[in-house]
């Protein structure tokens, strides 16, 4: 199992906080929930997504809603997290939009050791990250063998024409680790995405959808 770092500076911590520009809110159970969807009124910390962080009205001192993550985050059946940081089985929330942050792990940023993988080249690039997980493929960017699809399925390569859906003008690559349940938003991992303190050599996650410009390799 690979060794990894938060990059994104997350942490437990009990009650309210705030990480790495993110507002967190820690359960007594150990259990911790962060968000980028929220705001300050006045001295208190006030919650956007109060699904997955609740505001202090609803956390309830010791009410069973109170020791234990939300229970609107949808769980799925298939997901592809090997070799990866994290394995979290809460993967969607029960709203996404295009730039909503990653529910429970995958609202972390991460550094990996490239000793703990196969040898490829470029490690920091995009492309290097798919290209490790697939440690029994090394043509699995390019040969012809594989399967180029507008279906996404867990553990399949993902390439965005450029300019698509936060890509360069070059393209980008990635991989996906879980369809939600509507086959429309898709939980993908990858690297060198500038986006919540990723970029160059780290690992983060974030959903995407099914549409033009994005192909699934498999």
């Amino acid at each position: 199992m690979p060794t990894a770092d938060a990059a994104s500076g997350l942490h437990y911590q009990r009650g309210y906080y705030v990480a790495n520009g993110m507002l967190c809110y820690g359960w007594s159970n150990g259990t911790y929930h962060c968000t980028g969807h929220w705001h300050r009124s006045g001295s208190r910390l006030v919650s956007d997504n109060p699904s997955w962080v609740p505001n202090a009205a609803s956390t309830g001192g010791t009410s069973s809603a109170a020791s234990r993550p939300s229970t609107s985050a949808v769980k799925v059946t298939g997901s592809n997290t090997a070799g990866q940081p994290c394995r979290s089985s809460y993967m969607f929330p029960a709203h996404i939009s295009q730039w909503t942050v990653p529910v429970s792990c995958y609202a972390g940023v991460y550094r990996v050791n490239p000793a703990n993988y196969v040898k490829r080249s470029g490690f920091g690039w995009c492309n290097w990250w798919p290209e490790v997980l697939h440690p029994r493929q090394p043509d699995i960017l390019w040969g012809r063998e594989y399967r180029h699809s507008s279906t996404p399925t867990p553990g399949a390569v993902v390439h965005f024409n450029g300019g698509v859906q936060g890509a360069s003008r070059d393209g980008h690559w990635a991989q996906v680790v879980a369809v939600a349940p509507n086959h429309y938003w898709v939980l993908i991992t990858e690297m060198n995405f500038t986006w919540r303190g990723a970029g160059w050599q780290k690992v983060s996650y974030r959903y995407i959808h099914v549409g033009a410009g994005v192909t699934f390799i498999s």
